[in-house]
């Protein structure tokens, strides 16, 4: 399965979190069950040619059945770092699921990963 996440944070700026992602995508890449890639978007009209960085935006593959647990794991090593970090994945779909640092404290890690697979589908 193939999905968009979109990274947001208040406290950061757009270079601060274009590197907080960049870091995220390589995070997710030491995962077997994830792929991870750096999005893209076209230039906008007057621009010059080519595709621009999309910032806070990553492209994930699910390779296997645990790529719904090791999002949450990657999410999770993120979230502690930042605390008003926001991350929103959109599946091909367009249905959209929004995890906030706030919903994967200790107490509701089981909610939250329960909530992804079922976004998932069990994924």
């Amino acid at each position: 399965m193939d999905c968009r996440l979109s990274l947001t944070s208040p406290e950061l700026d757009a270079e601060g979190l274009q590197q907080l992602t960049r870091d995220f995508c390589n995070t997710a890449n030491q995962q077997d069950d994830l792929q991870a890639e750096m999005a893209y978007g076209a230039a906008a009209p007057g621009a010059r040619a080519g595709e621009l960085l999309d910032i806070g935006n990553l492209a994930l593959t699910f390779l296997t059945s645990g790529a719904a647990v090791a999002l949450i794991n990657v999410c999770k090593s993120f979230f502690e770092r930042n605390s008003s970090l926001e991350m929103t994945v959109e599946r091909p779909d367009g249905r959209k699921l929004t995890i906030k640092a706030q919903n994967v404290r200790s107490g509701q890690i089981s909610s939250t990963l329960e909530t992804i697979r079922e976004f998932f589908g069990a994924a």
